[in-house]
């Protein structure tokens, strides 16, 4: 009941004049689409320094929210910084590094030990194809807990790092090494190649389980890349790895890109024991042709438990100028006794979007299919039989192909965190901004004031959430306090953590209730301080005993808001059930031909009045100033309540390292 109580009052907390300060998605800009807005649309805040994505939607993710959040990892010649971000369903950020990685990919949720965890790769990805970096993984705080290598001295690729559920690391590594030609071009009896590698490592000891090398399990000749120079400084890539899986028998389902190729290598010899598509294709298709054909695929995963299907992304092109119309989602239904193969799914973007490279195919839990397109910025939901759900842009269209805006991948994941840094808050022309990055349960903010920067904090107004940044604007000659502060609120009323404390110096505008106070405390000034001492002490030191008055005394005063808006809810529904049972005793009246003499004035306004005709707007009319009203009356109400009661002298700093060294310029 408390929780349904606050999500009521924050539902109504328009009224106490909060605003979303996010700038909105675009919908469907012809404009954005165009360029007119720049190659990378961005928006800024003034309570945080980290820049997010505005994204041109064209179907909302509104449609397709299951709860979960989007997880890209924005880089290309229109970016400035390559930044791993989480958005939420209706394009808001989440969360923004405000760490530089580098070049990030691959920025998705794993569980390690029952605990999930943000992963992904960082580093150079100037090396062609492929890239020399680290693996990160951060914990619900976004603190880091582990920062991974390659192993055998190898540098970490950004194409793949898996979470066994072992608890072991799947990931792809490059290395140059001299091969025999001869079998490829009978002039060149030995050349540089990039060897592709992938090693399954124990995260906690840093031991190789298993390593696989590609040219020692495959035949080089039937690469689809053209053969280059082939010298050490310029590698012929061969076979370029770009996916790992492990299933439960212990094998692993490798991704050729220039193989065209999706294998399946056994975990204990590394044979390759069947291959899907390209030359070495084991497979009967069954559809002609189009269950085995795909160019430079990424993101190849088994897709259900008895392996009778894998999904990949057509990226329907590569460098070699090999191209279909558009790059498409496949779903492959698989018999491995029979070994035939049938194309049972194709998602094709009604664009016939083309991404030479990079993409990704994700089966969400409800069975639907998100479509990130890599090499162009985009993304798409399509439902479980192929109809396009969701789609949105967070580049201009008209520039797909050029690589402005880059994502390796585009996913959806269910995530929680808590950050252990403070909400920010700011001042800036009359109002206050708020943010906190990375909090992902925060559902509403209280704001209060006082005329001290560590005690007898009141209650000023509370706010539901509004995107990544909320303005709460200040009017109607509400007086303010010296001090302010915000207080993060979770969905039951639980405090998450507060900012640190804000001066606004001569902006306040309760001045004449600070020297009453003070007047009234010189008499008892010995006891104050002690009381201020004990109070501060308390705050240092985090006592349970103060921090569970604190919070009894915020569930207090949060419930008796709940109550007092409950109860002006149940008020105007009762009003409108009256006015509808109304209407439906003068509706019977006519329908069975019933006489009655009104009785008043109102009765006979009633009764020429019926719902849906000409006359019902004049109804409406006249309700709505009494809404309006009765929306003031519930304000003042508020208000009133929230006025700090003379007997309360708690200290409530919230959070660790609360200050008040936060000055703004005089305002006059």
């Amino acid at each position: 009941m408390k929780a349904y109580a606050l999500q009521l009052s924050l539902a109504f907390s328009f009224l106490l004049g909060p605003c979303l300060a996010d700038v909105q998605p675009y919908s469907n800009s012809a404009e954005y689409d165009k360029g007119d807005y720049g190659r990378w649309v961005t928006q800024t805040f003034l309570s945080s320094q980290v820049i997010a994505p505005v994204l041109n939607v064209r179907k909302p993710f509104t449609e397709c929210d299951d709860g979960s959040y989007l997880f890209v990892a924005p880089r290309g010649g229109g970016v400035a910084k390559a930044t791993p971000m989480i958005l939420d369903a209706a394009g808001s950020l989440v969360w923004a590094a405000e760490q530089h990685y580098g070049n990030v990919y691959n920025l998705m949720v794993q569980e390690y030990h029952g605990e999930p965890y943000l992963t992904f790769w960082a580093g150079d990805d100037a090396v062609g194809g492929h890239g020399v970096g680290n693996y990160y993984m951060l914990d619900r705080h976004y603190e880091l807990y582990r920062k991974l290598a390659g192993a055998n001295g190898l540098g970490a690729d950004l194409h793949c790092f898996t979470i066994t559920a072992e608890s072991t690391s799947l990931s792809t590594l490059y290395e140059k090494v001299e091969k025999d030609l001869s079998g490829v071009n009978q002039q060149r009896a030995k050349g540089w190649v990039w060897e592709s590698i992938f090693q399954e490592v124990d995260i906690e000891t840093g031991e190789v389980i298993f390593q696989w090398r590609a040219s020692e399990h495959v035949n080089i000749a039937e690469s689809y890349t053209v053969l280059n120079e082939a010298t050490e400084k310029a590698p012929w890539d061969f076979f370029h790895i770009n996916m790992i899986e492990k299933d439960a028998a212990g094998n692993y389902l490798v991704s050729s890109r220039h193989l065209r190729s999706v294998l399946y290598v056994s975990g204990t010899t590394g044979k390759v024991l069947w291959q899907l598509g390209g030359r070495g294709n084991s497979f009967e298709d069954l559809s002609g042709g189009a269950a085995t054909r795909f160019i430079g695929q990424h993101d190849a995963h088994w897709g259900n438990a008895d392996q009778s299907v894998i999904t990949l992304f057509d990226n329907g092109a590569d460098w070699g100028g090999d191209y279909e119309k558009g790059s498409t989602g496949m779903r492959v239904e698989v018999d491995l006794e029979k070994m035939t193969a049938r194309l049972d799914l194709k998602l094709q973007h009604p664009d016939r979007i083309i991404s030479a490279s990079q993409g990704s195919y994700q089966t969400l839990p409800s069975g639907n299919i998100l479509l990130g397109y890599g090499f162009n910025g985009a993304m798409a939901e399509f439902s479980p039989n192929g109809t396009l759900l969701c789609d949105a842009y967070f580049g201009p269209s008209s520039r797909f192909t050029q690589g402005d805006v880059q994502s390796y991948r585009d996913l959806k994941f269910n995530w929680t965190a808590f950050p252990k840094t403070t909400p920010n808050l700011v001042w800036v022309d009359g109002s206050l901004y708020v943010s906190w990055n990375g909090a992902t349960e925060v559902k509403g903010w209280l704001f209060e004031d006082s005329y001290t920067s560590k005690q007898n904090w009141r209650q000023y107004d509370l706010a539901a959430r509004a995107g990544f940044e909320t303005k709460l604007s200040f009017g109607g000659g509400r007086p303010i306090r010296r001090y302010v502060r915000v207080v993060a609120m979770d969905h039951a009323g639980e405090h998450l953590g507060a900012s640190l404390v804000l001066d606004l110096g001569s902006v306040a505008t309760d001045w004449e209730s600070e020297a009453a106070q003070l007047d009234a405390g010189a008499g008892s000034a010995g006891k104050t301080e002690q009381d201020e001492h004990h109070n501060t002490a308390h705050a240092e030191d985090g006592s349970a005993g103060d921090k569970d008055d604190q919070t009894s005394e915020l569930r207090k005063e949060v419930e008796d808001i709940q109550m007092l808006l409950v109860l002006a809810f149940l008020a105007l529904v009762s009003g409108l059930l009256v006015v509808w049972m109304a209407f439906s005793c003068r509706r019977r009246r006519n329908m069975f031909g019933w006489n009655s003499v009104p009785q008043d004035d109102e009765e006979v306004a009633m009764d020429k009045m019926e719902l849906g005709s000409g006359e019902g707007g004049s109804f409406w009319q006249r309700l709505h100033p009494r809404l309006e009203s009765a929306q003031g009356r519930l304000r003042d109400g508020v208000h009133r309540l929230l006025r700090p009661k003379s007997s309360r002298a708690t200290d409530r700093d919230i959070g660790e390292g609360m200050r008040s060294d936060v000055e703004l310029p005089d305002v006059h």
